[in-house]
């Protein structure tokens, strides 16, 4: 992806039941180009929803970095509001990476949170976490 190994920064990212990997990577030094050839990639894997697409500009907006990175995505797990919510946890971890003055701004936005809710396990003799059979007097 990069081409010289000490120009980017990876971080992972597990929000909920998301799994996120992101590379940070400077403009220019990747085999791709620029981050705004790649967004349209970002809008089609999102569905073009507008508040999941805000989720994932808001760390590099922060810091005013929008076209000073390119940003390269694995996640999976969960739905689409999570995984962009994993993806901008994991470029606010990877900005932490490429300097520690970024945690101030980032922690004031809150993202650098993690979301550690989970699905309850279902207990036996009832028919979900806490739903319990109807009950009958007679």
């Amino acid at each position: 992806m990069c081409l010289q190994f000490y120009w980017y920064k990876v971080a992972l990212s597990v929000f909920m039941s998301n799994v996120c990997t992101i590379m940070l990577c400077l403009v220019g030094m990747s085999e791709f180009g620029r981050n705004e050839m790649r967004f349209e990639l970002l809008r089609e894997y999102l569905q073009g929803n507008p508040l999941w697409i805000q989720y994932v500009k808001v760390p590099l907006a922060t810091l005013g970095y929008e076209s000073s990175y390119d940003v390269f995505v694995k996640a999976h797990g969960g739905g689409l509001s999570g995984q962009a919510q994993a993806i901008s946890l994991g470029i606010a971890r990877a900005l932490l990476k490429v300097s520690e003055d970024h945690r101030v701004p980032l922690r004031k936005e809150g993202l650098l949170t993690r979301d550690a809710r989970v699905v309850e396990r279902k207990k036996v003799g009832l028919k979900k976490a806490r739903k319990a059979p109807q009950f009958s007097k007679r």
